[in-house]
């Protein structure tokens, strides 16, 4: 196989980035979100912060910067808050959880999404992103 060409790593930059924001801004993001708005917040108080400013902090880093993952804004930036959620949720939130789920809660997703985020902060936004047409990769 050998070393991967340029345009395969923008490829695979663009298939992980994709993949990741979308799950993450829209399969965990949006309801947190929504339930902030319909004030229906049901979130741990972790490090002595309130349940609601948690879940402030979540939203920012699962939906803002999914979003911003999604599209290949600043991707390296925006996977740093998503690393942090996502070893928080695994190690903190889930501690007591076994490590996979047979339908039930467990560390699984919370560590995919862990690794898939580091994925995305080492290979960057690549060619196909906003970073790339705002001439800023």
């Amino acid at each position: 196989m050998g070393t991967l060409k340029k345009s395969e790593k923008d490829l695979a930059a663009l298939i992980l980035r994709v993949g990741l924001g979308f799950f993450i801004a829209f399969g965990h993001g949006l309801g947190k979100l929504q339930m902030l708005l319909a004030g229906n917040i049901q979130f741990p108080a972790l490090f002595g912060i309130s349940p609601t400013i948690n879940l402030i902090l979540a939203i920012l880093a699962e939906f803002v910067a999914g979003i911003m993952v999604l599209i290949g804004l600043r991707t390296r930036l925006a996977s740093i808050p998503l690393m942090i959620t996502m070893a928080v949720a695994a190690f903190m939130v889930h501690a007591g959880d076994p490590l996979f789920s047979s339908g039930g809660a467990s560390k699984e997703f919370a560590l995919l999404y862990l690794i898939g985020f580091a994925g995305t902060f080492f290979l960057g936004s690549g060619r196909f992103s906003v970073d790339a047409v705002a001439g800023r990769r």
